[in-house]
């Protein structure tokens, strides 16, 4: 496994630290997921909502769960 650095705003990175380890390994898997797809920005956001889906994520729970405010 190799380490990975994003640029982010500290907000998002206090948030991060604040996930439980069980989150954290879930939303590195996530992000692997979504990189390990060809494609544009597009086509990696349906990915990304297919694979959420799948395992169970709705907008009800993604909000609940994360004081998501859609846009």
């Amino acid at each position: 496994m190799t380490l990975l650095q994003l640029p982010v705003p500290e907000e998002t990175a206090q948030r991060f630290r604040t996930l439980s380890e069980q989150q954290q390994i879930l939303l590195s898997q996530l992000v692997t997921d979504c990189l390990a797809e060809s494609g544009n920005l597009l086509e990696v956001m349906d990915y990304i909502s297919f694979k959420a889906t799948q395992r169970g994520l709705t907008p009800d729970l993604l909000q609940r769960y994360s004081n998501f405010k859609p846009i």
